[in-house]
């Protein structure tokens, strides 16, 4: 069947108008959700602003968010003595990174040349144990004996693994007796 030339169908003429209203009201659903995208992303920067404790953040906030009232934050002058916990920290990770015989020797050097003290702790003194002096090796065998009266080893195969070593290669008698002594206690 011939249509005449200038009719539209139902069909067609549904479709132009629902089409057009669907274009509109995605076009509306897109602007909105553009302007909430932009005020999240505001919001969130406002907050990383906070957290890093810079000044305008607070004002900037109370803008955004009216309701809310933010407590201003006054940071005390930086004092010399934080930096040195700091330091010991700094220090006490490197011992634990370090890798081999040589290099956990230098870093423990270097952390008790700076003057601090291990604490109580089985990874610390495991690292100890790699160490090319045979004195300390002895210390660290005696604390982790210590430590080890009233808690359960936490890397025990390494452990083992490097009281036998000791036992086999250490230079001195002593070293090699408390290993044995400590690899009988640990089974």
């Amino acid at each position: 069947m011939a249509r005449e030339s200038g009719k539209r169908s139902w069909r067609e003429a549904d479709r132009s108008r629902t089409s057009s209203f669907r274009s509109n009201e995605t076009l509306e659903r897109y602007e909105q959700s553009g302007r909430q995208n932009a005020a999240v992303k505001e919001y969130k920067a406002a907050l990383e602003a906070l957290f890093q404790k810079k000044p305008e953040a607070v004002e900037k906030i109370e803008t955004l968010v009216p309701s809310v009232k933010v407590a201003r934050v006054v940071e005390a002058a930086p004092d010399a003595a934080p930096a040195v916990p700091n330091k010991r920290q700094e220090l006490l990770r490197k011992v634990q990174l370090a890798q081999g015989s040589r290099a956990i020797s230098d870093t423990m050097d270097a952390f008790f040349a700076a003057g601090h003290t291990l604490p109580d702790d089985q990874e610390v003194y495991l690292q100890l144990l790699e160490h090319r002096d045979e004195a300390r090796v002895r210390e660290a065998i005696e604390k982790l004996d210590q430590l080890l009266m009233g808690q359960v080893p936490k890397r025990k195969p390494v452990l083992v693994q490097r009281l036998k070593r000791l036992e086999e290669d250490a230079d001195e008698e002593a070293t090699r007796n408390a290993a044995t002594e400590l690899r009988r206690k640990v089974g």
